[in-house]
């Protein structure tokens, strides 16, 4: 691959607001000068995100489970009946719920940021909104000019797609927002070589991590673009001393800057693993537990469609390139654009091909081993590393409007056609469950309705549940801390021994795919259908889909494993 011409942008005439006449601006003043602009942008962007995710949450009263689920574990932190930082979760990447446990401390004056879920929405709008202000930045900082960036950031932020995870909740929000941030950073670096890109990028990584799982293989690729441009383009610039573009040099420059690339996500994740050991006692429960991703993927082998894909290459193949393909219309622009001015065939170009892989390639591994449901939304990443990149594409193209308009009408193209996606439930069936109010809306009005029966019934009672399947039940309820909760440090003694630990009644989900997560369940397998000699039978919520037991004796789940009999 030919050595790409990374030439430096013109300075910004002292017209468009330089300090001093004839003095021109440099790109951090320029952003500076532009600051009411991208405040009255974040404004703009977490307003509409806000309202968006306020109408659903709180006026429809249906939030997305998983997002729910996020504001729970925020919950359990502050306020439930054994509050301790652990109650977090070992299982899912923490950053979300802890950004959720700020809004939370308003849950006394406001209980809907707990009950409908608001914590959530504010933080997933936060995140869209200072992603916005990013992708504006960098417009402004590569001299694109006011009109060109503010287009270009509202075209990424109110795709409808993008729009509507900036305001569900989930953590995809704060995971594009970092991962923008990485890609904008490490461009800075390898473009002007400055050292501050790259520690900006290893610490955004490093917080990508602790915001979702897909940032160990972004940051493979950013460990791989690392090396080519350390090796392959800065060796070669011609401004650099001859004995700094021999190979000896570069290769202990190389060295240097992934260990600074690495650290603080390296570190990061083996941190990770010491806390699950220390705290679970188990180093992987992230990843092999009864409630992680490998445990909730375990229904799949009874989807013949899923099954047909474990270990078959091909199908695995069709089923990741068909989906990432939705997302890959701001890449094929990038290819155009690079054919115009014979610029494809370069090394910058091989750096954006391994981000954009990196992520959907985790996905074929996992859907390989069947351990993914494979979701539209999981191969969404592309779509922002792609556009993080379009402000420095646009500043290297040549016939700068013909490059602009081709890139706006990519991104109104995907824009059109992520809308179609998510209206089609063949194509992405969560999202369209979400858009049409699915069997999850039922559920959560039904969790409600259980809070409530408690509160106004049962107000002293003391309530054993599994808090992977009752979360929405949890934070409805007015008196949380009398609910026995898997969180709880006792849960694991209280659930071999209830009486003995006060508990009063269990609650348990009916055994289904989605509720086989039920510790409670795991551990008494006959008790929904045939009950126990040591409870009886108090009451059915939805038709079934919960039942309560009054527990009346001790129990013995170890005679039940022996005998298939309570």
């Amino acid at each position: 691959m030919a050595q790409p011409e990374i030439a430096s942008a013109p300075p910004i005439p002292a017209a468009l607001g330089a300090a001093g006449a004839g003095r021109p601006l440099r790109p951090e003043e320029a952003v500076r000068r532009r600051r009411p602009l991208l405040i009255g942008l974040f404004a703009f962007v977490l307003l509409a995100e806000f309202a968006l995710g306020f109408y659903y949450a709180y006026v429809i009263g249906y939030m997305h489970s998983d997002a729910m689920s996020r504001v729970a574990n925020a919950f359990y932190v502050l306020y439930s009946r054994d509050p301790h930082l652990a109650a977090i979760g070992f299982v899912w990447n923490p950053l979300p719920s802890l950004v959720d446990m700020l809004f939370l401390l308003l849950y006394p004056i406001v209980p809907a940021m707990a009950s409908a879920g608001l914590a959530g929405i504010i933080m997933s709008s936060l995140f869209a909104a200072g992603t916005t202000v990013l992708l504006a930045a960098a417009g402004i900082r590569y001299r694109l000019g006011t009109a060109t960036s503010v287009a270009l950031a509202l075209l990424y932020s109110l795709n409808p797609f993008v729009f509507l995870f900036g305001s569900n909740g989930l953590s995809d929000a704060p995971f594009n927002f970092f991962i923008i941030w990485s890609v904008l950073s490490f461009i800075r670096w390898f473009h002007e070589e400055k050292p501050f890109g790259l520690v900006a990028a290893s610490f955004t990584l490093a917080l990508a991590f602790w915001t979702r799982y897909e940032a160990v293989p972004f940051g493979v690729a950013l460990f791989g673009g690392t090396l080519i441009a350390t090796l392959l383009i800065h060796r070669r610039a011609k401004a650099k001393p001859l004995e700094q573009r021999r190979w000896g040099y570069q290769s202990v420059r190389a060295e240097g800057t992934l260990i600074l690339l690495l650290a603080p996500a390296v570190y990061s994740g083996l941190l990770w693993v010491w806390w699950n050991y220390l705290i679970m006692g188990n180093p992987l429960y992230f990843l092999n537990s009864e409630y992680s991703n490998v445990a909730q993927a375990a229904p799949l082998m009874g989807d013949t469609t899923f099954k047909s894909m474990v270990g078959n290459p091909w199908l695995s193949l069709i089923k990741v390139a068909r989906k990432t393909a939705y997302y890959a219309i701001p890449l094929g622009v990038i290819v155009l654009l690079r054919l115009l001015s014979r610029r494809l065939l370069q090394w910058d170009f091989a750096i954006l091909c391994l981000m954009f892989v990196s992520i959907p390639a985790m996905q074929y591994v996992m859907l390989m081993k069947g351990t993914t449901f494979a979701w539209f939304r999981y191969f969404m990443y592309v779509f922002p590393i792609t556009v993080a990149w379009l402000p420095y594409e646009l500043s290297q193209a040549r016939g700068r409007i013909t490059a602009r308009a081709l890139v706006f009408a990519g991104l109104l193209g995907s824009a059109a056609l992520l809308t179609y996606a998510m209206t089609n439930p063949k194509i992405a069936p969560d999202e369209n469950t979400f858009l049409t109010l699915g069997t999850y809306y039922d559920s959560q009005k039904l969790d409600r309705s259980i809070a409530d029966y408690f509160d106004r019934e049962m107000p002293d009672a003391t309530i054993m549940m599994d808090s992977s399947s009752a979360f929405t039940i949890i934070v409805n309820s007015k008196k949380p801390q009398r609910y026995v909760i898997t969180s709880d440090r006792i849960f694991r003694q209280a659930l071999t021994e209830p009486i003995a630990h006060g508990v009063d009644y269990i609650l348990i989900p009916k055994p289904m795919p989605e509720s086989s997560l039920s510790t409670i369940n795991t551990t008494y397998p006959n008790l929904y259908e045939k009950g126990a000699v040591w409870c009886e039978f108090y009451k059915d919520f939805g038709g079934g889909k919960w039942r309560m037991y009054k527990v009346t004796g001790f129990a013995r789940p170890d005679l039940q494993r022996q005998t298939g009999k309570e």
